[in-house]
């Protein structure tokens, strides 16, 4: 497991094709770093769930760096058209998305104690 394969998913979303690929390289390079730090003893790093893990706290850390960088619009008006985005949504999304890709790993990550989250 290496971090071209997490790098090959960040690829294939859209939202990120303006974003250099050294960019997604290095958080795919962090990301994988953080999951196989986070692997149980004995987890298998070549677990397809360590790449798919990588890949969406990447995402999701690339997203709110988009956000906090200014790179996306909630509206933009193009002559009489006006393109507006949910950022909420969105970033509900990619939290989601996020949280479920850590449900998924639980059988091959360590237990990091517990948390409260409030809504």
């Amino acid at each position: 497991m290496d971090a071209t394969q997490v790098l090959a998913v960040l690829r294939g979303i859209r939202l990120f094709d303006e974003i250099p690929e050294q960019v997604l390289l290095l958080e795919s390079v962090r990301a994988l770093g953080e999951v196989k730090e986070q692997l149980r003893d004995g987890a298998d790093e070549s677990d397809p769930r360590v790449a798919q893990t990588a890949a969406a706290l990447a995402r999701y850390r690339l997203f709110c760096n988009m956000l906090e960088g200014g790179d996306r619009f909630s509206s933009y008006k193009a002559g009489d058209i006006t393109i507006a985005r949910d950022l909420k949504a969105e970033f509900e999304l990619e939290r989601q998305l996020r949280q479920q890709a850590l449900l998924d790993a639980v059988p091959i990550l360590k237990d990091g104690g517990f948390f409260v989250a409030v809504q």
